[in-house]
């Protein structure tokens, strides 16, 4: 059985982060969820802009992409979050892994350190530290 994590990161990261999630798939043997890759329609509206603030289609969408991601991060194993700059999904993402479903949250930021991010995950400055700490939680949690 493999270890399924969830990978949170700003939308405009997509590209980046698709080649990354490849890499990771493959050393590691792990599934990788991301949330941007599977629900392109439903955000298409809000990388665009084109939302009125509060109009009845935004709050139907919102609560679509909200609902699927807290359900996916259910699903997961762990959450991986890239935080290069503050954004309010991923943080709210984080605290919902870290702080309310308590699994292993871990943070790739350069930013410094903040009290609620040293509560609810694990703070790490490059991919190679995130990557071993995922070989050690496969071992803790015998996943293959």
């Amino acid at each position: 059985m493999r270890l399924k994590i969830y990978l949170s990161h700003p939308p405009d990261l997509r590209r980046e982060i698709r080649e990354w999630v490849k890499e990771l798939e493959k050393r590691l043997h792990v599934r990788i969820w991301i949330p941007f890759h599977t629900e392109a329609r439903d955000i298409a509206l809000l990388e665009r802009r084109k939302l009125r603030p509060y109009s009845k289609e935004e709050i139907r969408k919102s609560k679509k992409i909200v609902e699927a991601n807290l359900k996916a991060i259910k699903k997961c194993d762990v959450l991986i979050a890239v935080l290069p700059y503050p954004s309010i999904g991923v943080t709210m993402e984080i605290f919902y892994s870290g702080y309310v479903l308590q699994k292993p949250t871990l943070v790739l930021t350069y930013m410094k350190s903040h009290p609620w991010l040293n509560v609810v995950a694990r703070i790490y400055n490059t991919k190679e530290r995130i990557e071993n700490e995922i070989r050690r939680i496969k071992d803790v949690m015998n996943y293959e």
